[in-house]
């Protein structure tokens, strides 16, 4: 009873919320664990960060969010019996936004254990950017409340992901139909937000920030093509990566979603090293406009899911209510509500819809086929007068006819493959020692990677996946062109369980991890350019002989100088700006030519041309 009094208390008198809003409670780490739990503070009303946050939730889409949150909150009271609780969340160290359970509340000495509750963790300096922007804390937050929307409502909400791929997942990879379902459905939930934003202010920053990455990012992806085709460049934009890829990550979610961009195959490049090939391809730096994706690979995409239902927002079914006692368990008390218009918006009338689908019809842990489909059909089956805009919306983002049958994942596992998991990892520095993919959703880059495979093997495989699919690896027997060599090979590579089970990922993910290819490779590049040019100079440019100290004076002169350079170079494939490019670097070869004496300015000015050349060979 005094727990429950204590909890009472807090959430009365020291609740940061808006006001006529659902409440939302903001969480302070402590710095503390109580039995594996997060201990947590909440926030007082007066302090800034509250202010901020109130700020924010009563001037965006987020206080319609809330109502959707207090809403299902109702629903599982009525259908469970479910405790009704506000929404938590949490501003952290951490970077990036996670949807979490577990928590204790600690006040005074008082803790309340809630090892059952979700709540969103995102990054506290979230708050400090503007909020008018493209994927700001005004779109942050409802993707994560969508994950706790959804595992709400699952069937086995303590069961975590049984996934046999070993992919990050990002919007244009292929993964799992669990995985690609799960965070489809999070995403899409950014472009709600989005779409019925009511704020013009944050509206022109979305429009205004998406125009600007679509136009800067189209230097940095042409760069990074031509980084993995010659290898003679210094490879900036690849190095770069992780300073443009998140920005244009956000920018697909939003633009590819809405005009069905999804659809399409990455692109690939074709070169020797079958790894640099795979990681350009799972990149999704470019599509492959002839090439529709098949059905599994749309399946196990998140862009695809996200798609369907972002344009499903925009149809009539939201428009379309039904009889009145369908809301009963969306209220609280037993009165009926009267005309549900009157009390419910059509958003939200599109997502009472959703809500009900997900928690009879799609289970979190597991499908017989795939969950978009138990989705489509659930809520054909509950709202058949929906079904023609269920279809056509699924036709509109696949290009592909609806119908509700999906062949098996035939999973395949390749041992000592070395294989990046972060599509934004451009060097493969966070690895597992081992590559998996369903061979029903496999495209030549997967194949490629089993070992002893050749270009003919993967091709004829491949050409009779794309006429029937596979049920299991006995029909390669049946696959004309297959070697025998090659049906081996594939039965080499099958899945092995227990050797994928038994397997602990051990290594955080961390920012430390993804930069040590970068910056080996940039080190790399210039200490071999370097030489080269050394070379070159005392070889080509000065033939008189000189001693040992002046010698080791100029390498190091130009070693410096060198540096500059290069430093210059990663700095405007980073930044993105054209203009900036040309005057940074004009500075840059004006200001150190300018360091050599009289007599010697003219092979500084030789060797500063070569740099130059160089830099300018990788850049454009």
């Amino acid at each position: 009873m005094k727990k429950l009094l204590f909890l009472i208390l807090i959430l009365i008198g020291s609740i940061s919320k808006a006001s006529d809003t659902p409440e939302l409670i903001l969480l302070k780490p402590t710095g503390n664990e109580q039995d594996g739990l997060t201990e947590m503070e909440i926030y007082s009303e007066s302090s800034n960060i509250a202010i901020k946050m109130n700020e924010i939730v009563n001037n965006s889409i987020i206080k319609e969010f809330l109502e959707l949150h207090a809403i299902l909150q109702i629903y599982l009271y009525n259908t469970r019996g479910k405790e009704i609780e506000p929404a938590y969340l949490a501003l952290t160290d951490n970077q990036g936004g996670f949807a979490k359970k577990g928590f204790v509340i600690s006040k005074n000495g008082e803790y309340i254990t809630k090892p059952d509750s979700f709540y969103v963790d995102i990054n506290k300096n979230t708050l400090d950017r503007p909020y008018a922007g493209l994927m700001s804390v005004t779109q942050l937050y409802p993707h994560e409340l969508g994950h706790i929307m959804y595992r709400l409502l699952s069937f086995s909400v303590d069961l975590e992901e049984d996934s046999k791929n070993v992919n990050i997942h990002f919007f244009s990879l292929v993964t799992d139909n669990q995985i690609a379902f799960n965070e489809g459905f999070a995403e899409h939930l950014e472009n709600i937000a989005r779409h019925f934003e009511t704020n013009q202010d944050i509206i022109d920053g979305i429009i205004a920030d998406s125009t600007h990455i679509a136009n800067s990012s189209e230097r940095a992806i042409n760069g990074f093509r031509r980084d993995f085709r010659n290898p003679l460049r210094m490879g900036f934009y690849r190095m770069s990566m992780l300073a443009w890829y998140q920005r244009f990550e956000d920018y697909k979610r939003y633009a590819y979603a809405f005009d069905g961009r999804s659809k399409y195959s990455n692109a690939s490049i074709s070169t020797l090293n079958r790894q640099n090939n795979l990681i350009y391809r799972n990149s999704g730096v470019a599509i492959d406009p002839t090439g529709i994706r098949n059905k599994p690979q749309m399946m196990a995409s998140e862009g695809t899911v996200s798609t369907f239902f972002s344009m499903l927002s925009e149809t009539s079914i939201k428009d379309h209510y039904v009889d009145n006692e369908f809301y009963r368990s969306f209220i609280l008390g037993d009165t009926l509500i009267g005309d549900p218009k009157d009390r419910f918006t059509p958003l939200q009338n599109l997502f009472i819809k959703y809500f009900y689908v997900l928690d009879t019809h799609v289970v979190f842990q597991h499908s017989k086929k795939a969950h978009l489909i138990d989705f489509i059909e659930g809520l054909s089956y509950e709202f058949p007068e929906e079904s023609d805009i269920l279809k056509q919306t699924y036709e509109d983002a696949t290009s592909l006819e609806y119908d509700d049958q999906l062949p098996p994942e035939i999973w395949m596992l390749v041992k000592d493959r070395p294989h990046g998991i972060l599509a934004m990892d451009a060097y493969a520095g966070l690895t597992v020692p081992f590559y998996t993919f369903n061979l029903n959703a496999a495209e030549i880059e997967d194949i490629m990677m089993i070992d002893n495979v050749s270009i003919e093997d993967a091709k004829a495989l491949l050409a009779h996946r794309d006429k029937e699919f596979l049920n299991d690896l006995k029909e390669l027997d049946a696959i004309d062109g297959l070697s025998e060599d090659g049906k081996a090979n594939f039965l080499k590579a099958s899945f092995d369980d227990e050797y994928f089970n038994n397997f602990e990922f051990t290594e955080e993910l961390s920012i430390s991890s993804v930069i040590r290819g970068p910056v080996k490779n940039l080190i790399l590049y210039t200490l071999i350019y370097f030489i080269v040019m050394m070379v070159v100079y005392f070889r080509l440019i000065r033939k008189d002989g000189t001693g040992i100290k002046e010698n080791i004076f100029l390498i190091t002169k130009y070693l410096l100088v060198w540096i500059i350079f290069v430093l210059a170079g990663l700095i405007i494939a980073a930044t993105g700006m054209p203009t900036l490019s040309i005057v940074v670097l004009a500075l840059v070869f004006g200001l150190l030519t300018l360091f050599y004496k009289d007599q010697r300015r003219k092979r500084g000015l030789i060797m500063n041309t070569i740099m130059l050349i160089i830099v300018l060979f990788s850049l454009i």
